[in-house]
């Protein structure tokens, strides 16, 4: 587990974080909107940067120079003329870390053994995010941080990937990952931390983060020109089209909702995390 404690960090004259009290563990979730201060929470987990001054990190009771953390920040784009294997030879040797059989074990684990020959300007951006964790792994770490893992990815690479850190997780590795992408989070993690503006929203696991929008989320079917009449009733999650003519729409509102024609439905992520944002709760 990582204790952070009284953590704050002002770039610029601008205030990212505020006063933040996290406890992450196991395989977990920073998630908030472009801006919440998501990447700089990360960068200083990783080492990369400090907090200010009476900030406190305690990395499971170890000390931190005793740490071992592999990072894979959200732009990852290096020695493109080389080789994929080269570029993992190459960063191993620069961080003292080269095993080759161990570099083999990465390129299995990421199913990276077609791509071993290719050099890093031909691959796609789903294969680069995972050459991007391999080289993470490469010092064999305590804490996998990984910022924004799916972004730009298509569908298909974005399954890929999280699948990847489903098996790198059983190698009892902690993850951390960031997003504002909802998927990453429910699909890999088991712990959530959700921050906006600088400051910690919500910290604890996906259902109690759902239970945030317990009586909020109701569903009703309209015609499809009645559509935009829904938005002054509550946010529409989701339209679901059952014929030319009908849609069925799941909102989230505010307040209770005592038109029969508005049932109440069971809430989800989404909804959960909605709520958090607006302060519905």
């Amino acid at each position: 587990m990582i204790q952070i404690r009284n953590l704050n960090k002002t770039i610029k004259r601008k205030k990212v974080l505020n006063n933040i009290d996290i406890d992450i563990k196991g395989i977990t979730g920073i998630i908030g909107p472009n801006g919440a201060g998501k990447t700089t929470l990360m960068k200083i987990i990783a080492k990369v940067i400090e907090g200010e001054k009476n900030t406190s990190i305690n990395y499971n009771s170890q000390h931190s120079s005793e740490v071992k953390i592999g990072y894979l920040p959200q732009h990852f784009d290096i020695y493109p003329n080389l080789t994929v294997m080269n570029v993992l030879i190459l960063l191993s040797q620069l961080k003292n870390q080269f095993n080759i059989e161990y570099i083999e074990e990465l390129l299995t684990l990421l199913n990276l053994n077609e791509f071993r020959n290719i050099k890093m300007k031909k691959l796609s951006g789903g294969t680069l995010r995972r050459v991007g964790i391999a080289q993470a792994l490469l010092n064999k770490p305590d804490y996998l941080i990984i910022d924004e893992p799916t972004v730009g990815l298509d569908i298909l690479e974005c399954i890929n990937l999280r699948n990847s850190l489903l098996n790198i997780s059983k190698k009892n590795i902690n993850i951390i990952i960031s997003s504002h992408i909802p998927e990453d989070i429910t699909s890999i993690c088991d712990y959530l931390v959700v921050i906006n503006k600088g400051e910690k929203k919500f910290e604890g696991n996906i259902d109690a983060l759902i239970a945030h929008s317990s009586d909020l989320v109701y569903e009703t079917i309209v015609d499809k020109t009645n559509i935009k009449a829904v938005d002054n009733v509550g946010i529409i999650l989701n339209v679901e089209h059952l014929s030319n003519e009908r849609a069925k729409i799941r909102i989230l509102s505010k307040y209770p909702i005592i038109d029969p024609a508005y049932k109440k439905v069971t809430p989800d992520f989404i909804s959960g995390y909605i709520t958090l944002l607006k302060g519905w709760n």
